[in-house]
């Protein structure tokens, strides 16, 4: 199981909650070998173990068509006004938001609110 500090992680959850205002429908910040959520707000479990999948999924499609890595995020335009957000600390710990669309702002999501998350993911795992 990924060593983290959980306090600094359900800080991170409440940052987001902050930011992000009424657009954060869900969020968790998860070890991506167990699967299990580290932290969350509205949490997923499901979600969480499938987008483990999809993540790997999306690994080995980029790697075997011969293009760039994955880096340390990925957006999806979801029907319903929904979007995802996952996000990657290093290979074995990763992080997703479910927003609703029409309450979030582009701006806020990818200038302050993605790279905070993933710098309090960061955090969480060099303070142990």
């Amino acid at each position: 199981m990924l060593d983290v500090d959980t306090a600094i992680l359900d800080k991170v959850v409440a940052e987001q909650e902050r930011q992000l205002r009424g657009a954060l429908v869900s969020m968790d910040l998860w070890d991506r070998e167990s699967g299990l959520s580290l932290a969350g707000f509205n949490s997923q479990p499901a979600a969480t173990a499938l987008f483990n999948q999809v993540t790997g999924d999306l690994d080995y499609t980029l790697k075997e068509s011969g293009f760039p890595t994955l880096n340390r995020f990925y957006m999806l335009d979801l029907t319903d006004g929904k979007m995802v957000v996952i996000l990657r600390q290093a290979d074995d710990f990763l992080g997703g938001m479910l927003l609703d669309g029409a309450k979030t702002n582009l701006g806020i999501l990818l200038g302050v609110a993605v790279p905070k998350a993933l710098k309090g993911m960061d955090d969480a795992r060099h303070a142990r």
